[in-house]
């Protein structure tokens, strides 16, 4: 392996190890030199994933980090990670996802021509796991594969003023899923409490972070990457309030933290336990309030994006509930000044199950039904890969990339944080 390779992998795990090894086998597959392999194991029985990964720490590319005698919150096991990382890029994903390790040619290539990018996104691929009783999914492939260069304060603008927002901000650029240089990683632990990581909600603590100091950001509309949900993983909890709250309350317990009655949230009295797009507000609200971050009339914004969260509950009391709970928060934040901004609809289709998983070709893709004879994110991802033009085929030259705003259209379907 390179002394100093341009890519390190990082996926830290807990308690899923079922998962974890088919993901390590899907990586390993690579015949590529220059990248890193960071398996950090955060499991209650350490014996499964030291016995798995015995006979295969003789690969010069990983570096396992078994666990440790008492279990760590998901901050310390991201940070021991990224301490141990080398890569001049790194990217972190879950136990269930995947990402191509064929990236780090798309980065040298990107680099040849467009020297000091700070931060790489791409479109990732959503995958639900096999398990008794899982319903039809459609997996949509674009035909575009353009690459684009985005400006900080339109990324700024995405993030923390909810721009053209779904029920999370269609911002990207976290180091999960995303690819991260080194040297803003680095300006990141120097200037934000001397850690990689310091909230519970890694992701978008990072993304913040990366959006506020970086420089150079590009993405692509070519997937690199699978996005893995399996019945452990807390996105198999979207749509599943009483799931949700319950992962949310082990969260918080791990972390350490008592959301409910942080006395830093009085003022925006949003918590977790009511769905994801509460749970990167409040991390937003901590941020911004920490750091002195600004940004003036987002509250409409975020008002629609709650309403969307609510949307994804199919089962009526759910959705009730979620309402009603995200209704209360309006009330009381800022005098009730967004609550008419706030208007989820019931999908009475969906809860039906009579919606229609559509599969063919249309306008901006291929999209396909996910019941292939595939068993995990690595398989699916050779499935969308095989179906996206080669890295060598991509339109990177001397000309240099395209600036965001000649394609705007394109860019919520690229990023995602």
């Amino acid at each position: 392996m390179s002394i100093n390779p341009i890519l390190s992998i990082c996926v830290p795990s807990r308690n899923r190890q079922v998962y974890f090894q088919q993901t390590i086998d899907g990586l390993r597959l690579s015949p590529r030199t220059d990248v890193q392999f960071v398996f950090a194991d955060n499991s209650d029985d350490p014996s499964v994933m030291n016995e798995y990964m015995r006979d295969l720490v003789g690969d010069p590319r990983i570096v396992y980090l078994p666990s440790p005698e008492k279990t760590l919150s998901m901050v310390d096991n991201w940070e021991r990670t990224m301490e141990v990382a080398t890569g001049e890029y790194v990217v972190f994903i879950g136990d269930d996802d995947f990402v191509d390790p064929e990236l780090a040619e798309f980065i040298r290539r990107v680099l040849e021509y467009n020297p000091g990018v700070e931060a790489f996104g791409w479109r990732a691929i959503g995958y639900t796991w096999p398990y008794p009783g899982r319903g039809s999914f459609s997996v949509p492939v674009p035909y575009d594969s353009s690459i684009v260069k985005i400006e900080q304060a339109e990324l700024f603008k995405r993030m923390f003023g909810w721009h053209d927002s779904r029920h999370v901000p269609t911002s990207g650029f976290s180091i999960y899923h995303h690819a991260i240089s080194r040297r803003l990683l680095e300006r990141i632990k120097l200037l934000y409490g001397g850690k990689y990581f310091e909230h519970p909600v890694v992701d978008y603590d990072n993304a913040f972070k990366v959006i506020c100091l970086g420089s150079k950001f590009v993405a692509t509309s070519r997937p690199f990457g699978i996005m893995g949900s399996c019945p452990a993983s807390n996105s198999f909890s979207v749509g599943k309030l009483e799931d949700l709250r319950r992962k949310m309350a082990t969260f918080a317990e791990e972390a350490g933290q008592d959301f409910e009655n942080d006395p830093l949230f009085r003022e925006f009295p949003f918590v977790p336990a009511q769905g994801t797009t509460a749970t990167i507000g409040v991390a937003q609200h901590w941020f911004k309030s920490k750091y002195n971050i600004s940004f003036e009339n987002w509250g409409e914004n975020f008002a629609k994006a709650c309403a969307m969260d609510c949307q994804f509950y199919f089962d009526r009391d759910a959705f009730d509930a979620a309402t009603a709970g995200y209704r209360k928060s309006f009330e009381l934040w800022e005098n009730g000044r967004y609550l008419k901004h706030f208007n989820p609809v019931f999908d009475e289709a969906r809860s039906q199950g009579k919606n229609i998983v559509p599969a063919g070709f249309t306008d901006t893709g291929v999209i396909i039904d996910q019941e292939l004879p595939v068993k995990n994110s690595a398989e699916m991802y050779a499935v969308v890969n095989a179906m996206c033009p080669p890295i060598d085929m991509l339109d990177i030259g001397p000309g240099g990339l395209k600036h965001a705003w000649e394609t705007e259209d394109k860019i919520a379907k690229m990023l995602r944080a």
